[in-house]
């Protein structure tokens, strides 16, 4: 059977869920990295982005932070598990420079078991 172990670390404390599906997983990740960045409306999640994007010259960049990754946990209920990797991918991204400073680490990897 395949379960799913998000495991991380935040300030050297480490933690880690075992979910059934991978969707529950990829939803689990993104609400855990959503928290870490304290985004709970659109406003929180364009404060992050541009405060990721306030010095650089990257045009593309720049515009990236004038519409902010999903955020919203409902719409993403709704979403594959691709569609919610790809979300996790952008914000982990985006915001690496601030996880790396206060010792956060995220991850999410299929595990097999066998009775």
């Amino acid at each position: 059977m395949k379960l799913w172990v998000l495991h991380g670390t935040y300030e050297n404390e480490l933690f880690t869920s075992i979910h059934l599906t991978e969707k529950g997983c990829a939803l689990a990740a993104i609400a855990d990295i959503m928290d870490f960045l304290d985004v709970s409306d659109e406003e929180s999640a364009l404060s992050v982005m541009r405060d990721m994007y306030a010095y650089t010259e990257d045009e593309k960049a720049i515009q990236g932070a004038e519409k902010p990754f999903e955020w919203d946990h409902d719409k993403m209920k709704e979403m594959s598990s691709k569609e919610l990797w790809k979300i996790f991918a952008d914000w982990t991204e985006t915001c690496w420079e601030r996880m790396s400073d206060r010792s956060y680490y995220i991850d999410a990897t299929p595990q097999m078991v066998q009775a």
